[in-house]
């Protein structure tokens, strides 16, 4: 069997058991592994690793999709100058989610326009990142 043909059975099997990242990183693993001659071990840790990653960003972005959140927002983005009445050691808080690991919830008050929006979005942005999953409860008054 040529070389050409057993690569694209394996890039077949690859696809076939959905590990898309693996199937488009094999060729320059392959080259790399020509030039390099790692051990087996580390040539096929470094391919399921690709697959990881990849799979870890799908995820991220399901979640991110499902949340719906408003805008791309970070904390690291806030804008503490324009609030000076936030304790910035509080929004400091937050931003280590400390939170989610004590199940305690979280609750945004204020007048519009003080940052409660960008807050929340960021938070639950970056526990997404992390694989937290979270809700968002609007008490917000209905006025239709």
């Amino acid at each position: 069997m040529s070389t050409d043909t057993l690569y694209e059975q394996l890039r077949g099997h690859l696809h076939y058991l959905k590990l898309a990242a693996v199937a488009e990183a094999l060729a320059p693993a392959l080259e790399h592994a020509d030039r390099e001659h790692p051990g087996y071990t580390e040539f096929l840790h470094g391919l399921l690793a690709t697959e990881v990653d990849a799979t870890e960003q799908r995820r991220l972005q399901g979640r991110l999709r499902f949340s719906k959140l408003p805008a791309r927002k970070t904390l690291a983005q806030f804008d503490h100058d324009a609030q000076p009445s936030l304790d910035r050691r509080m929004i400091d808080e937050l931003a280590t989610l400390r939170f989610i690991a004590e199940k305690a919830n979280v609750l945004l008050i204020g007048p519009p326009g003080v940052g409660k929006t960008h807050c929340e979005t960021a938070c639950h942005r970056s526990g997404a990142a992390r694989g937290s999953a979270s809700a968002v409860a609007d008490l917000t008054p209905k006025t239709h």
